[in-house]
């Protein structure tokens, strides 16, 4: 089964990113996580790596302040993350999965592939190949990005750049499908039960952070916790 990648800068794991991996698992993946630190609660199994010296020290969000984000986003280490997902993915290759959200099957995913966002893409999960120029692309789009913490830009401009990215290299993209994001969504499966069974769902911790390590009783986020045994 193919090896996913992951970051989390931090000094433990809580029950949302414990699930990411344990999922991951379960699924036959090979997860690797990439940290800054020694970090506690890594499920066994999960390959531990140190970030490469090379990497932009964490850097966190000091654009404009998005109205339904805690905090309006701002020292929000998302963009970062974002940032340290296409370098992983030039240097290495494979899946890219973020430390929110639940991969519930194997994931099967030709090269190019992304999570939708709107009528674009979004880098929750995505699959890259080794050595692209569209992750290198990106990578130093998103680092400039960050020289001032994105002061003056949107919260969504990294997204955005990533589908004209596309556009201007002529790559076809692909895109997950049975795909829920709970960004912004009351009702969402990280509060209720999941109207159906999906296969990759993103809790969206920039927007949704209070009942992390409470799920609320009866939502798809405590059940998912529950079949693998974390509550």
């Amino acid at each position: 089964m193919s090896r996913t990648h992951s970051v989390w800068i931090g000094t433990k794991l809580g029950l949302m990113e414990k699930l990411t991996l344990q999922l991951l698992l379960d699924a036959g993946h090979e997860p690797v996580l990439w940290v800054q630190s020694k970090l506690a609660g890594i499920p066994q199994g999960v390959t531990v790596e140190a970030l490469p010296k090379d990497t932009l020290a964490p850097v966190g969000f000091a654009g404009d302040p998005l109205h339904h984000l805690p905090n309006g986003g701002i020292g929000s280490l998302a963009h970062w993350s974002d940032y340290f997902a296409f370098k992983t993915l030039h240097e290495h290759g494979g899946i890219w999965v973020q430390m929110d959200a639940a991969v519930t099957k194997p994931i099967v995913a030709e090269e190019y592939t992304f999570t939708p966002w709107l009528s674009m893409i979004s880098p929750v999960v995505m699959s890259l190949p080794k050595g692209s120029e569209y992750s290198a692309s990106m990578q130093q789009i998103i680092e400039h990005m960050l020289v001032d913490g994105m002061a003056g830009r949107n919260w969504h401009e990294a997204m955005v750049a990533m589908s004209r990215q596309l556009v201007f290299q002529g790559i076809e993209a692909r895109t997950f499908s049975n795909y829920y994001d709970c960004g912004g969504v009351d009702g969402s499966p990280y509060t209720h039960p999941a109207a159906q069974s999906y296969d990759i769902i993103h809790w969206s911790n920039a927007t949704h952070n209070t009942s992390k390590e409470k799920p609320a009783k009866g939502s798809e986020y405590e059940r998912l916790c529950k079949s693998v045994k974390l509550i």
